[in-house]
C-alpha cells in the first residue's frame, strides 16, 4: 500500500479555471519514480497534444504520488526532440483508426525516448518517465520491446492509465471475443479476420503488432486501472454481462462499450483519495505493478462518476486537440496516412 501525506496544490487549467488537488507526497525509497525529474506526456484517443490542464492533473494524480519530482515547467517537444521543461508534451496522432494510429504513436515514442537518451537527459539515477493514456499506452507497450535493445532498464520508467494491453484489456481480448460472438471455429475466425482487415485493424489479430501484452520484464511500469474500465478491464465487463444476460453477446459488447465511454474517461477526473484507494499488486519477478482503483459496475457505486467525468473534461480531456484528431480521422478515411 502506498503511504501518503496530503497537501493541497492549486492547478490552473488551460481554461483558466483554478482547481485544487490534494497531492500524495512520498519519501519512501520504494517509490518507483524516486529520482525521476523529467517526464514525457502522451494523450489518449482524441488527445494528440496534452494540454496544460491535462499534464498538471496527470502529474499531481499519478506521478508525484510515485515519487516523481520534476517541478511544474511544461514545454512542447519539437517533433520528437527534447524541450527545456521537466514536463514534456509529445504530440502523436491519436486518431480514431486505432491500429494504424497506434503504430505511428509507437514510432514517435521510440524516437522521443532515443532523443532524450542521446541528449544525456536520462540515467539510472534520474530515469525518464513516460506517462501514457489509453491508445498511447498501447503504443508505449509495443515500443518497450524496441527500446529495450538500446535503452538500459534502469534509465526508463512507464506509468500507464487505462492500458488496452493489460491482461483484461480490449487489445488483448477483442479478437477472441469477436470470434466467439460470430459462432467460433473456422466461421467465426474467418469472419473476424475479414472484418479486421476491411477496417485496417488486423494489428489486433494473433501475431499482430499490437496484439501483445504490456511487457512485465523490460522496464519498471506502474499500470493504473479503474475496475470495470471498458478498455483496460474490457474482459471483466464482457464476461460478467455474458454470464448475467444468458449469453447475449449484444449485451456483453454493449456493457463493455458503455464503460469504454464512461469509466475509461474518468482517470483525470478522479480525486487523489480515489487514486490512493487503489490496490497494488506486483507478481513475483515482474517489473510491472498494477494498481486497481475500486469501482462498481453501476454508476456512482464507489466513484462519483458524473463528477469524475466533468472534472476529467476540466483537466484536459476536451482541450488536448480533440478537433484536430477528429479532422485527421476524417481525412485518414479518404487518404490513409497511418496505414
Amino acid at each position: 500500500m502506498l503511504k501518503s501525506l496530503r497537501i493541497v496544490a492549486p492547478i490552473v487549467g488551460a481554461t483558466g479555471v483554478s482547481i485544487a488537488l490534494a497531492v500524495s507526497a512520498h519519501a519512501d525509497a520504494d517509490d518507483p519514480l524516486l529520482g525521476s525529474t523529467n517526464a514525457i506526456f502522451l494523450g489518449g484517443t482524441a488527445e494528440p497534444t496534452p494540454s496544460t490542464a491535462y499534464v498538471e492533473a496527470a502529474d499531481k494524480l499519478y506521478l508525484e504520488p510515485l515519487g516523481f519530482a520534476g517541478g511544474a515547467s511544461i514545454c512542447d517537444m519539437a517533433g520528437s526532440l527534447p524541450c527545456d521543461g521537466s514536463l514534456q508534451v509529445l504530440t502523436t496522432p491519436e486518431v480514431f483508426e486505432f491500429g494504424p494510429s497506434s503504430l505511428q504513436d509507437e514510432t514517435d515514442i521510440i524516437s522521443a525516448v532515443e532523443a532524450e537518451y542521446a541528449a544525456g537527459d536520462m540515467s539510472a539515477t534520474d530515469p525518464l518517465t513516460v506517462f501514457a493514456y489509453s491508445q498511447s499506452a498501447l503504443a508505449a507497450s509495443a515500443a518497450e520491446k524496441v527500446l529495450s535493445a538500446t535503452i538500459p532498464k534502469d534509465d526508463l520508467h512507464f506509468v500507464f492509465i487505462g492500458d488496452p494491453s493489460d491482461a483484461n484489456g480490449i487489445a488483448t481480448n477483442i479478437y477472441a471475443d469477436l470470434v466467439q460472438s460470430f459462432g467460433g471455429g473456422t466461421t467465426g475466425t474467418n469472419l473476424t479476420n475479414d472484418i479486421l482487415t476491411a477496417i485496417n485493424e488486423d494489428q489486433f489479430a494473433p501475431g499482430g503488432s499490437l496484439a501483445g501484452y504490456t511487457p512485465d520484464d523490460l522496464y519498471q511500469t506502474t499500470n493504473y486501472t479503474i475496475d470495470t474500465d471498458g478498455v483496460a478491464d474490457w474482459q471483466e465487463d464482457f464476461d460478467a454481462t455474458l454470464a448475467a444476460d444468458h449469453g447475449s453477446y449484444i449485451d456483453a459488447f454493449g456493457n463493455a462499450l458503455y464503460h469504454f465511454f464512461t469509466t475509461h474517461v474518468e482517470y483525470l477526473g478522479l480525486t487523489p483519495e480515489e487514486v490512493a484507494s487503489g490496490i497494488a499488486a506486483t507478481p513475483m519477478g515482474s517489473l510491472t505493478t498494477t494498481i486497481t482503483i475500486p469501482d462498481g459496475s453501476d454508476p456512482g457505486t464507489l466513484i462519483n462518476d458524473p463528477t469524475a467525468l466533468l472534472d476529467a473534461f476540466e483537466h484536459g480531456i476536451a482541450t488536448s486537440g480533440a478537433l484536430t484528431a477528429l479532422l485527421d480521422t476524417v481525412e485518414d478515411l479518404f487518404n490513409p496516412a497511418y496505414a
